[in-house]
């Protein structure tokens, strides 16, 4: 079993990751934790020196795996990981750089997740129409099964 494992590093964060262990636990499953680093703002690529923003070698526009030595996030995420590995479960970090329901469907389907697990903030109607929505993205787009961690309990 393979659990594909995306992570923001919000409040909701900590949930997902105890959901994504319980589950991983039951089912003797592998996680593939995920978090994306969206692409920069074209706003922000019109600066003069809006090329320093982006992965050294990448054109605009494209997906890029990040090394996970080259971002702020990488050392959350390994923590997290070394934390689910010591207790038993295999895991593997991965960050990409992308649209969020891109990336996250790209990485299911490069390492053939079983599910995809992911949270659900609850923004309220407003933002799911001006925004849109990850998790609804998601879930049209998956061709496996996703689980939805909601925001409240």
């Amino acid at each position: 079993m393979r659990l594909l494992v995306a992570i923001d590093f919000s409040e909701l964060a900590d949930r997902i990751i105890g959901e994504a262990e319980k589950l991983a636990r039951n089912l003797s499953a592998k996680i593939f934790l995920l978090h994306v680093i969206p692409p920069p703002s074209p706003i922000i690529e019109l600066l003069p020196d809006a090329e320093t923003l982006l992965p050294p070698g990448e054109p605009h526009g494209k997906e890029s795996a990040l090394p996970l030595s080259d971002t702020p996030e990488s050392e959350k995420l390994l923590a997290i990981a070394a934390k689910l590995q010591e207790s038993g479960i295999d895991t593997t970090v991965i960050i990409a750089q992308n649209n969020e329901v891109t990336a996250i469907i790209d990485e299911s389907e490069k390492n053939d997740a079983d599910m995809i697990m992911l949270g659900s903030h609850g923004h309220g109607a407003l933002f799911h129409l001006l925004i849109g929505s990850v998790s609804e993205g998601v879930i049209r787009q998956a061709s496996c099964p996703v689980i939805i961690v909601p925001a409240k309990k």
